[in-house]
């Protein structure tokens, strides 16, 4: 999706995180890679697999490419196990916070750059 993005002129991105509020028939929240795709003046979140809930990632790194935002580089003789990525969501209506939800609007994850501050 970042080659067919960039192919057009869209700049695009890599990002890593985990998927907290995945599909539970896929297993545990796990390792999840994702794109952001600059349109209109803010960065759009886009799931190219469509296994996670997009409300749900949490970013570890933002990157070029996966070489820029490895989970893990590994040397020598390693003997891996599956991940254990423990996460819990909590509500806090006061302050906006709910537990994440499919939906059909676009999830940006920036805010417009005409409404920074300066």
């Amino acid at each position: 999706m970042i080659a067919l993005c960039r192919a057009i002129n869209l700049p695009a991105r890599f990002v890593t995180g985990t998927d907290y509020g995945a599909d539970p028939n896929l297993g545990p929240p796990d390792f999840h890679a994702y794109v952001e795709v600059y349109l209109g003046s803010r960065w759009y979140l886009f799931d190219p697999s469509g296994t996670a809930i997009p409300m749900g990632m949490m970013r570890i790194a933002t990157g070029r490419d996966a070489a820029d935002v490895a989970f893990a580089t590994i040397f020598g003789g390693v003997i891996s196990e599956q991940p254990l990525i423990h996460a819990v969501a909590e509500v806090d209506a006061a302050n906006g916070h709910e537990l994440p939800e499919h939906t059909t609007l676009a999830l940006s994850t920036d805010t417009p750059c005409d409404s920074r501050p300066v």
